[in-house]
């Protein structure tokens, strides 16, 4: 299956608009509701699935499956994992929070109250 969008513009789009999307949408279940239980679901809901669907590769984890890597307890002999599958998602992550620092300092400049 072809990703939607190339691995680091998604990690980019989410840092960019997902971390100012999670702090507005936290602040107006906190200043409307009294419910604990919203604020870890806006969590989940806008941080970890959008952070999760920007540095997953499902191309390479599915040859990994069938690879049976993730089936087991044992690691690979060899630093392939770390070449192919662990280093490029970090890499993807580092995008990510370099975007979310660069969005969240921009709309602080601007003015904007996060």
């Amino acid at each position: 299956m072809k990703r939607i969008f190339p691995s680091y513009s998604a990690a980019i789009a989410v840092g960019a608009l997902g971390v100012p999307l999670l702090i507005y949408g936290s602040k107006i279940i906190a200043h409307t509701s009294a419910s604990q239980l919203l604020l870890p679901l806006w969590a989940i809901v806008a941080f970890l699935v959008p952070v999760f669907l920007a540095t997953y590769d499902r191309a390479e984890a599915a040859r990994w499956r069938r690879g049976g890597f993730f089936g087991s307890f044992i690691p690979p002999a060899s630093g392939e994992a770390f070449h192919r599958l662990y280093i490029p998602a970090w890499k993807r992550m580092a995008v990510w929070f370099v975007s979310a620092a660069v969005s969240g300092i921009l709309l602080k400049l601007a003015g904007v109250d996060l």
